[in-house]
């Protein structure tokens, strides 16, 4: 992907961000530190517009480095999103939005349509539903390099918090498909707990993860 186009896309992301004169909301800036592993950390910056259809911009910026404290790496990506849907009701939940990412270091893009949908299933259970459907460029090879899918229902218990979760998921135009069984189990409104066996049915592969996630939003 070259800069021109990588300036296109930069420029319309923030010419949807600041198109509006009206900073009435109460959180326009988006703030939000993230420890993705003991080595690696990145703060989320960005701008949300108060407007029906909400529209939000910006950029990730990050470090990941060694055990010893040595700099490997400084990730830098922008992103979009507008939302396209938002629907809110006391037994009902539903939202699509449109995303556009872009890594600054390595000239790759993805264009992404997100659908979300959360309803009281029983008096004790509440079901989510995820689907997700990516268009990706390859900066290296210069080209869109299919279609990724991804399916996800989460059946969480209300007072606890916690969640079964099954995922179904295909990438470049289906070559690769797997699914993924787990538990996930939030501690505070910060620290989440995972675990999940995987598998990729293409190469008949096995793998089970255990992750911790912490976020904070300002």
């Amino acid at each position: 992907m070259n800069r021109d186009f990588l300036a296109v896309i930069s420029g319309v992301s923030l010419a949807v961000l600041f198109s509006s004169a009206s900073w009435a909301d109460e959180h326009p800036l988006i703030w939000q530190p993230i420890k993705n592993s003991d080595t690696s950390y990145s703060v989320k910056l960005g701008l949300r517009l108060p407007v029906r259809i909400e529209a939000e911009a910006g950029f990730n910026v990050g470090v990941d480095s060694s055990k010893t404290g040595e700099v490997l790496n400084t990730p830098l990506k922008f992103w979009s999103r507008i939302r396209t849907a938002d629907t809110k009701r006391p037994a009902y939940r539903m939202s699509r939005d449109i995303r556009v990412n872009m890594d600054g270091n390595a000239g790759s893009a993805s264009i992404s349509m997100n659908y979300y949908e959360k309803q009281i299933a029983t008096p004790t259970f509440n079901m989510e539903r995820e689907s997700t459907y990516v268009v990706r460029y390859d900066g290296a090879q210069k080209d869109w390099t299919g279609l990724d899918a991804s399916q996800t229902i989460k059946l969480r218990q209300r007072e606890t918090g916690t969640a079964f979760v099954a995922i179904a998921n295909g990438s470049a135009n289906f070559s690769t498909v797997g699914a993924s069984f787990g538990i996930e189990q939030p501690l505070g409104d910060n620290i989440t707990l995972s675990g999940n066996v995987n598998r990729n049915f293409t190469d008949a592969v096995t793998v089970s993860t255990v992750n911790a996630r912490y976020s904070y939003t300002w």
